[in-house]
C-alpha cells in the first residue's frame, strides 16, 4: 500500500470519528494527510469510497478488540464484564455507532461495515451470556439475544449521554450499572 493511501486512510479514520461523514470534506482529509487531490482520486473514487474503506478498517479493528475482550477462554459473565467495564472516553463517541444518526447510514457501502461490527459484537455477547446461563450465573428465563442487544444499547446510549452532557465518564457509569444489574440476575436471587 502506498504511503499516500495510508495517510489518506489514517486521516479519514480520525476525521470521520471526530466529525462524522457529513462534516468531513475531501479537502479536510487531503489537508490532514498531506496528500493532494491527485493522490486522493488516484487511490479512491471519491469521499464515499474513501469513507467506506476507512470504516471497513475500523470495523475490522473493532471486531478484533471485541473478540479479545469477549475471548471464550474466560467465563461468560466475566467476559461480558470485561466488555462493559473497559474504560472508554465517552466524549469521543463510538467509532462506528456515531454514524447511525447521520443520513449517510442510508449508503450501503457505509452501513455494511457498521452492521458487520454490531452483528459480530452481538454474536460474541450472546455466546458469553449463554455460557453464563449454562454455568448458572444468569437466570434461565433471561434471553441471551435480548440481553446482548440491551448491552449494546447501553454502551451506545452511554456514548450519547457522554457527548450530550460533555461528561466523558457517563459511558463508564452506564457500563458499570449494566454489569451490576447482570450480576444480580443470577439463578440464586
Amino acid at each position: 500500500m502506498s504511503s499516500k493511501r495510508d495517510a489518506l486512510l489514517k486521516s479519514a479514520k480520525k476525521l470521520l470519528w471526530e466529525r462524522g461523514f457529513e462534516a468531513t470534506s475531501p479537502r479536510d482529509i487531503q489537508d490532514a494527510s498531506g496528500a493532494g487531490q491527485g493522490s486522493f482520486y488516484h487511490h479512491f473514487d471519491g469521499k464515499l469510497d474513501l469513507a467506506a474503506t476507512a470504516l471497513e478498517e475500523v470495523s475490522i479493528e473493532m471486531c478484533e478488540l471485541a473478540s479479545e475482550l469477549l475471548d471464550e477462554t474466560v467465563g461468560g459473565l466475566d467476559r461480558v464484564e470485561r466488555f462493559l467495564v473497559q474504560q472508554r472516553d465517552g466524549s469521543k463517541g463510538c467509532r462506528l455507532g456515531r454514524f447511525a444518526m447521520e443520513a449517510s447510514i442510508s449508503e450501503a457501502k457505509l452501513r455494511g461495515p457498521i452492521d458487520a461490527y454490531f452483528r459480530h459484537l452481538e454474536t460474541l455477547l450472546v455466546e458469553a451470556l449463554a455460557d453464563a446461563q449454562r454455568k448458572g450465573q444468569l437466570a434461565d428465563d433471561l434471553m441471551p439475544a435480548d440481553l446482548a442487544q440491551m448491552i449494546i444499547a447501553t454502551v451506545q446510549g452511554g456514548f450519547v449521554l457522554s457527548r450530550a452532557r460533555r461528561d466523558k465518564d457517563a459511558i463508564n457509569r452506564s457500563g458499570a450499572a449494566a454489569m451490576a444489574l447482570l450480576r444480580r440476575a443470577t439463578k440464586t436471587r
